[in-house]
């Protein structure tokens, strides 16, 4: 199994476990853990959580989280961010093909240039921490603007692999998040699927 999908698979699976223990107060506990740790650089307190979850082909050797490591720990950061406050799962696994642009191109209504500016940053963003600010704060838009809005964590996890671990893959996944966020629909309209 190629390594974007079994950190697919892997968020998967915890989600759905996270999501069935968020009424017991060890699962809000993690939950508000992984909030909790969103943009420290020193994220120890996630570790007896995320290492007991990933599977050893996932484990780094190094001295620093691997892109393995960062690309579950910050789908699982992020979930936990749209699943504060909501009774049913901000999580939703797409048969269909569906990226973060087309999950954002919702938002783009009245105050498009704003949106598309924040949304800019975030896909020309040179480093993967860089990256990974800019997506944090269109998210916290996307919640504040769509309460009940779902996304796929599992396929944005292994975007964010993509996007953090190679050159080639930051550009695959700008190209195909900015086709589906500035794309028009059939009616000439722009894109609110």
């Amino acid at each position: 199994m190629d390594r974007q999908c079994e950190i697919r698979r892997t968020v998967e699976k915890e989600i759905l476990h996270l999501y069935g223990q968020s009424q017991d107060a060890s699962g809000r506990a993690k939950l508000a853990r992984l909030r909790n740790s969103i943009g420290k650089s020193d994220m120890v307190e996630t570790y007896p959580f995320l290492f007991e979850i990933l599977p050893e082909s996932l484990l780094g050797r190094g001295r620093y989280l691997s892109d393995e490591e960062r690309a579950v720990v910050c789908s699982l950061q992020l979930y936990a961010l749209l699943q504060q406050g909501r009774a049913e799962c901000a999580h939703i696994r797409n048969e269909k093909y569906q990226n973060l642009g087309t999950t954002l191109s919702r938002l783009r209504g009245g105050e498009s240039k704003a949106i598309d500016r924040r949304f800019n940053s975030m896909v020309l963003a040179d480093t993967g921490e860089e990256f990974l600010i800019q997506l944090r704060y269109l998210l916290k838009l996307f919640k504040s603007k769509d309460k009940l809005g779902t996304l796929d964590f599992s396929q944005l996890s292994s975007d964010i692999y993509c996007f953090i671990h190679w050159e080639k893959g930051k550009n695959e996944i700008r190209l195909n998040w900015s086709r589906e966020y500035y794309r028009r629909n059939e009616k000439g309209e722009e894109n609110d699927d």
